[in-house]
């Protein structure tokens, strides 16, 4: 890299600032005069373990234990393995159970504010799906478990609970070797509470800002006096407003598991959950001009609802059920194999302004002055059936001075996705400023002609990856993954015509990467990565060729900090980041819906995150630099060079907590966030949404077995626009919402 660049000197300033702050299968590859993995050596630079919120005296941290504060030492994200932090050649951020219970997050979307190279206000208050992107690459790839969560459907999406949660990891960059089909981005990995040795019971309720109400409970422990069968049960009830009116939201969550461990090594765990959400739709697809530019009549309140209250309805219900299973073969190997099943029925109902109008009189002919938008009704059923399994094998060996973890595995994904949509059509205009509704009926759906889109997707990947540790400094890891995805897409279309597509893609995909594990809790890195994710559909015409997968390819280098001795973690990182096969618009102009692959993005950047855990303070802090441009796209197209649609440059973020123990006051803590994010653009340089800061404050008190708690986000109720279009639409951001929770823990 030129030492002459900008991002050259940011890196510098990075660093600067980082610097002060089965058995036959097993017993065949244990062959080769392999034996058992000793334990680490006690020279090896290795960071202090934080302290265990629950577990049995003497546990240590795993990647999948519950921690205290927001530290934490371990991972399986990256390498589906219980690795150390610092042995990751690859950035990766936790949020822990705690920091989502501390920031009362309501959503995934909301969990990921405080992380690095994460943009969570892609669509603003949109309360159709979490939208997030990473590293300024496709809209953020999705796990439960180390299992692909694929979008169910086009819209009635049903929403992850974070509740539900022990940590939820955010893995930047390409990373299909162990996430499969994945966006170059990068992946959010949610681990599921799952049954404690020790008992926890809480129950906890809350209200605040537009009628929010809220009950939930968390139980776990033994069910029997040897500790061989554990559960955990956890429910949740939500009945609530939005800042728009008559946009309610409303949601039943109930997940029950139940752990069987019947000797040392064997472990099964059964779980089950079910979810029903049921809302208003937040989205108003409001045009720029009152929006981000002022109208004659002045902007368009945030609480304007532009549907018919009367019978918008969006959400829908999830099943699940599934297993994890863990048997330990012997000293070396240990075997372990997860299947989960998802059924996912969603429904949609409701209408949209015409923002391509612009404003319109009552009767909704154009009228620049006019106080009224035309609204499209449209509507869908989707419905999902989704299973996932993986079989992994995982051993421990040594080889001379040398130390294997080994993994090798298979995983399958099937999704049999039906959608029945209506075409969108025209119905009655709305006065934004005064609304006055019923103008518009539910439109009798069995009468219309609608369409049928049946989906079937099939995957399969092979993975082979070693984490190889030269004692007692060097850390190599690399990996080896071929995947195999079938998709057979048939519809039956208003006007008759039908389409069949049947589309087959393949790839290998590669990671490598190198630490140092240098003294005084530091580790240098340096990686390269792949991804691949294949694209749906084809070029224009009937016969045309299929699109091609979208291929991401990524070297990064960075540091990590975390000193035995000290309560204070830190990590760098710069990257370079080449996305291709990105759909871009058809330049001619006679195919105006339609798409081609000529789109190529090229993003660099630069990350740097801090978390502390002090005697009198908790704290997280980020800064993100992502330069996203597009570097390739089709002739004449106004894309070229320019930064990526509702990505910020610049962004930053700290959470801080302040407890007054030493003042006399144990149970009490106080704290702030801030949150800000640069200008952004419509991917085109034709509109610019202004920069944004935003502050959240936290005020809790700790007494015996109750939780007082106060949250408010958005504290100074700032009014701003979260991302423009360049199609010409607007999405505003979220207003100040204050919620007080009380828990009983016992």
């Amino acid at each position: 890299m030129p030492r002459n660049t900008p991002v050259f000197h940011t890196v510098q300033l990075t660093f600067q600032l980082t610097l002060a702050a089965g058995s036959a299968f097993a017993a065949s590859l244990a062959h080769a005069q392999l034996v058992p993995a000793p334990a680490p050596a006690a020279s090896a630079p290795e960071s202090q373990l934080p302290e265990v919120r629950v577990q049995a005296t003497g546990d240590k941290e795993t990647a999948l234990t519950p921690v205290t504060g927001y530290r934490v030492k371990r991972s399986a994200t990256a390498t589906k393995t219980d690795t150390p932090l610092n042995e990751v050649p690859q950035s990766i951020s936790v949020i822990t159970a705690d920091q989502i219970k501390d920031q009362n997050a309501q959503n995934i979307q909301e969990a990921l504010r405080y992380t690095a190279g994460v943009r969570t206000d892609l669509y603003g208050l949109d309360n159709r799906g979490d939208w997030f992107s990473l590293r300024g690459g496709s809209e953020g790839s999705v796990l439960l478990d180390g299992l692909r969560v694929p979008l169910t459907g086009w819209w009635g999406v049903v929403r992850n609970e974070p509740y539900a949660f022990e940590r939820v990891e955010v893995l930047r960059g390409p990373a299909s070797v162990i996430a499969g089909q994945n966006g170059p981005g990068g992946v959010v990995n949610m681990v599921s509470k799952r049954p404690q040795p020790e008992e926890m019971r809480e129950v906890s309720v809350q209200g605040g800002s537009y009628g929010h109400k809220q009950i939930a409970a968390d139980l776990t422990g033994p069910l029997n006096a040897e500790g061989t069968l554990l559960y955990r049960l956890i429910a949740l009830e939500k009945d609530s407003g939005t800042q728009v009116q008559h946009a309610y939201d409303k949601r039943t969550f109930v997940a029950p598991s139940l752990t069987w461990k019947p000797q040392n090594g064997t472990s099964l765990t059964v779980f089950a959950q079910y979810q029903k959400d049921t809302s208003g739709n937040t989205n108003g697809f409001f045009p720029i001009t009152g929006t981000l530019n002022p109208a004659p009549n002045g902007y368009i309140p945030l609480d304007t609802f532009i549907g018919e209250p009367a019978w918008d309805r969006y959400g829908g219900t999830r099943q699940r059920i599934g297993y994890q299973y863990e048997q330990q073969l012997d000293d070396q190997w240990t075997l372990r194999h997860n299947l989960r099943h998802d059924r996912v029925e969603g429904v949609l109902r409701s209408m949209y302004a015409a923002w391509w109008d612009g404003f319109v009189d009552a009767s909704g002919a154009a009228d620049p002055n006019g106080q009224y938008l035309n609204r499209y009704w449209y509507a869908t059923d989707d419905t999902s059936r989704i299973t996932n399994a993986d079989l992994l094998f995982e051993g421990k060996l040594v080889s001379g001075t040398t130390r294997h973890t080994l993994l090798a595995g298979v995983d399958f994904m099937k999704n049999a996705s039906d959608q029945h949509y209506w075409d969108d059509a025209l119905g009655t205009p709305l006065n934004v400023y005064h609304p006055v509704y019923g103008t518009f009926a539910e439109p009798q759906l069995a009468g219309l002609p609608s369409n049928f889109v049946q989906t079937r997707v099939r995957n399969i990947g092979l993975l082979l990856q070693d984490q190889v540790k030269f004692d007692p400094r060097w850390v190599l890891v690399g990996g080896l993954r071929y995947d195999k995805a079938r998709t057979d897409t048939d519809s039956v279309f208003s006007d008759g015509s039908t389409s069949s597509v049947p589309q087959r893609d393949s790839a290998v995909s590669k990671n490598l990467g190198v630490v140092y594990l240098a003294d005084g809790g530091w580790s240098r890195y340096a990686s390269y990565s792949e991804s691949f994710e294949p694209v749906a559909g084809s070029y224009y015409g009937d016969g045309a060729p299929a699109f091609k997968p979208k291929r991401g390819k990524q070297v990064e280098a960075g540091v990590k900090w975390a000193p035995a001795d000290s309560r204070l973690s830190a990590a760098a990182a710069v990257y370079r980041l080449k996305e291709t096969n990105r759909l871009s618009a058809d330049p001619d102009a006679s195919h105006p819906d339609a798409s081609v692959q000529l789109g190529e993005v090229t993003a660099q950047g630069v990350e740097i995150e801090l978390a502390a855990k002090l005697q009198a303070w908790d704290l997280l802090a980020q800064t993100t630099y992502t330069d996203a441009r597009q570097t390739r796209v089709a002739a004449n197209d106004p894309h070229l060079d320019q930064q990526l649609s509702g990505l910020p440059r610049q962004s930053a973020s700290v959470w801080a907590v302040r407890k007054f123990g030493a003042e006399g006051w144990p149970g009490l803590k106080a704290g702030f966030g801030v949150r800000y994010a640069d200008k952004s653009s419509d991917g085109t340089g034709a509109n610019e949404v202004p920069s944004t800061t935003l502050l959240d404050l936290l005020l809790a008190y700790d007494t015996g077995p109750w939780r007082l708690a106060l949250n408010v986000n958005n504290a100074t109720d700032k009014t701003y626009i979260a991302t423009c279009l360049e199609r010409g639409d607007c999405w505003f951001g979220n207003k100040r919402r204050a919620t007080a929770s009380v828990a009983y823990l016992w």
